[in-house]
Order: C-alpha cells, then sequence, then structure tokens
C-alpha cells in the first residue's frame, strides 16, 4: 500500500513540474489550507474497551484537523493532504483514546466564484493508520492497525486579499480495518473483525488558506 501511495505522490510531482515549466508564473501558484473542527464516526466505531451502546456513540465524535499543500495551475490543483481524528472516553474502570491518521495525495480544482470567493473541492487515495491508547483496570492495552483510505473534500474561501482567506470545509474519509493488533498484558494479540471496524469520517472544520 505505501509503495502505491509513493507511486501517486511521485506521478503528482512530475505533473507539478510539467505545469511549473510550461505556463507563466501568473497561472501558477501554490495553496496552503489548514482546517479544525469537528469529526464523525457515521457507521460508529469497534475496538473499544466496552461494547455499551451510549459509550460507542460519545467514542464516534471528536476533534478533527487537516493540513493540504497544492501546486495549482489554472484551477487545476494536485498536491498532498494530512488528516487526524481523535476522540477520548472513559468508564469506571476502563478508558480509550482513539487517533486517525491518514495521509494522500491529492487532485481537484479551486474555482473562482467572485473577486472575494472561491470554491474548491479535492479527492484522493491513501492510507490510514490507527491507535487506540486504552486501559483496563489500570493495565495499559494498545490498539493498532492500518487501511487503505480514500477521501472527498469541498470547501469555500471568503478571500481576505490576495494571500490570506478563511476556508469552510466539509470532507469524508472512507477507510475500514480488517484486522488490529492488540499489545495487552506485554502480549501480542492480532484481532480480526466481521464486519470491520469503521474509521470513516465526516468532518465539518474552518481554517485559513495562504496563497504564494
Amino acid at each position: 500500500m505505501m509503495r502505491k501511495c509513493l507511486i501517486i505522490i511521485l506521478l503528482c510531482g512530475i505533473m507539478g513540474g510539467i505545469f511549473a515549466q510550461n505556463s507563466t508564473p501568473r497561472n501558477n501558484s501554490f495553496l496552503v489550507f489548514l482546517h479544525g473542527g469537528y469529526g464523525y464516526l457515521p457507521s460508529k466505531t469497534k475496538g473499544l474497551t466496552s461494547a455499551d451502546n451510549s459509550y460507542v456513540k460519545k467514542m464516534s465524535s471528536g476533534a478533527a484537523w487537516n493540513a493540504q499543500l497544492y501546486f495549482k495551475h489554472k484551477m487545476l490543483i494536485v498536491g498532498l493532504m494530512y488528516s487526524g481524528y481523535t476522540s477520548k472516553g472513559k468508564l469506571e474502570n476502563t478508558s480509550d483514546n482513539i487517533f486517525g491518521h491518514y495521509i494522500a495525495p491529492q487532485i481537484g480544482m479551486h474555482i473562482p466564484v467572485a473577486k472575494v470567493f472561491s470554491i474548491g473541492f479535492n479527492g484522493g487515495m491513501g492510507g490510514m493508520i490507527y491507535r487506540n491508547k486504552s486501559e483496563v483496570y489500570q493495565n495499559p492495552r494498545l490498539v493498532t492497525g492500518s487501511a487503505f483510505g480514500v477521501n472527498l473534500g469541498v470547501r469555500g474561501i471568503f478571500n481576505i486579499n490576495e494571500h490570506w482567506g478563511i476556508s469552510a470545509e466539509i470532507m469524508s474519509i472512507i477507510a475500514t480495518l480488517g484486522k488490529t493488533n492488540v499489545n495487552y498484558h506485554s502480549e501480542n494479540i492480532l484481532v480480526r473483525y466481521f464486519p470491520q471496524l469503521s474509521m470513516t469520517q465526516l468532518t465539518f472544520s474552518l481554517g485559513i488558506k495562504y496563497s504564494l
């Protein structure tokens, strides 16, 4: 999976280099987006220390953030995105602290609608790393796993000036894990999930845009 991601990233870099050589400077720029907000797991999550419905529902809502870097040629954008998610919960004898890290090359469009407003969308394929740092009766329990994922996002940008803007974004990341590794009492256990453990996310976030 990582080999495929590296190949896609390399292809994106080659495309960006071709655009940079064959285009006038005014048609080219770099865009940086930083967002933070709310993340939701619509399929709920598994692998927790408790299967209580209210606890699972609580752990399926958390904080989300992302950083995106694009090379823009006219309206076409190619680049790379990192996205993170976390939620934390605690019961009388157990606790969970979930992290999801997703990184993927991206391709999309950045479309000016008016002088001060633009819209954009992007999609990509990459890898999700899952981690649950939990405790059971004060004994540490670590659950880890990885999976292939795809994402799609759409955003609106209010341009303050030539360089700075405010961005609002909705993004979906689809990723499921068929198995995880559980380290508990210094013992590693391979756990398989049927159906799979879902880390599919729907995120709503606000942030900033900077154009170079």
